[in-house]
């Protein structure tokens, strides 16, 4: 699966209809049973990370699949319908916040509370989005940036619900009365990052993900072929905020406490960082991007004054040099590896 989607390039990454006409059925079942197998592989290795690099490579690994969550959710709004974002980190904020107060002020279980914290911050989306119809890209990234600055500011200032830069300790996690151990949360990250790379293949793959493809390519065009353009918008801002919101959870998983510079405009640079540098647009492009970035900071310790310096130079290397990013530079190799 990850071969075939890279190979095909920058645009379009996502399973197409149409069929390679030399190409014979005992061909295709193979190349099947192959994407099959690199998948199970790639599975494998993610399971074994606690027990091969012990615990904290576990939790590095942890966040990288979070990441991969929140990038993706950014590719489905940015790289596929073209709405510019720049404000991620606040729907990852509500995200958490919800996730800690419905589990401290109403008794709600952690797993629900991941379900209904996801809904609120895809509420939020869509009351951004709606304002942000008739606005150019520049526009609906001013409006972005000033939801994620408001959100912070929300945080920082609403003392009696949020305890403002003090934070609040994330309660214990339990199922059935039994406190939820670290390498059982792990495990629960990589089923919840299958489960978001699955919704978001399907979704890109059916009508819905090639009208944000026409959408993106040419508004007026895409309005003129019967695409309700309004509606699109709104639900891939919706979508991505989604996402955002679902990391933002996910993160209260593998953290005992949160406060408002865990969820800054620079982890939105980030978030965007990690879409463009593994390819916007591209379905494989945040799991390549948020991989890279998220283990460099841990390279970087030695320096890690520069560390912003090093992202924001990256993306702009990455914009001039490679703006496609790595996952179609990858899947050409691996195009080529095949022939």
């Amino acid at each position: 699966m990850i071969s075939s989607s890279l190979s095909r390039g920058s645009e379009h990454s996502f399973p197409e209809k149409s069929k390679e006409p030399g190409r014979s059925a005992k061909t295709v079942r193979a190349m099947s049973k192959g994407k099959l197998l690199f998948g199970v592989v790639i599975c494998a290795l993610l399971a074994a990370v606690p027990a091969l690099a012990g615990p904290y490579f576990g939790f590095v690994v942890g966040l990288a699949l979070i990441n991969c969550v929140a990038a993706t959710g950014i590719n489905i709004s940015m790289g596929y319908a073209g709405l510019v974002s720049v404000g991620h980190a606040g729907f990852a904020a509500i995200g958490a916040y919800a996730t800690v107060l419905l589990m401290t002020h109403l008794g709600v279980s952690y797993f629900l509370a991941i379900l209904l914290a996801s809904a609120i911050a895809a509420t939020c989306g869509i009351i951004i989005a709606i304002p942000s119809l008739r606005l150019s890209s520049l526009y609906i990234a001013m409006i972005t940036f000033g939801f994620g600055q408001a959100v912070n500011l929300v945080l920082m200032n609403w003392l009696e619900l949020t305890r403002g830069p003090n934070g609040l300790a994330v309660p214990p996690i339990q199922v059935f009365g039994h406190e939820v151990q670290p390498v059982l949360m792990y495990y629960f990250l990589i089923g919840a990052f299958l489960c978001a790379l699955w919704i978001s293949w399907n979704l890109l793959s059916s009508r819905f993900g090639r009208a944000l493809l026409a959408l993106k390519g040419n508004e007026a065009a895409a309005e003129s072929m019967g695409i309700p353009v309004a509606r699109y918008k709104i639900a891939a801002f919706a979508l991505g905020a989604l996402f955002g919101g679902l990391s933002g959870s996910l993160y209260v998983g593998v953290s005992d406490f949160i406060n408002p510079y865990a969820f800054s405009f620079e982890v939105s640079i980030a978030y965007l960082t990690m879409s463009v540098v593994g390819g916007l647009g591209v379905f494989w492009g945040p799991v390549f991007g948020a991989s890279l970035l998220t283990v460099l900071p841990e390279l970087l310790r030695p320096v890690a004054e520069y560390k912003e310096l090093v992202f924001g130079s990256l993306l702009l290397i990455f914009l001039i040099v490679m703006p496609e990013g790595i996952a179609p530079l990858i899947g050409r190799g691996v195009g080529r590896l095949r022939r």
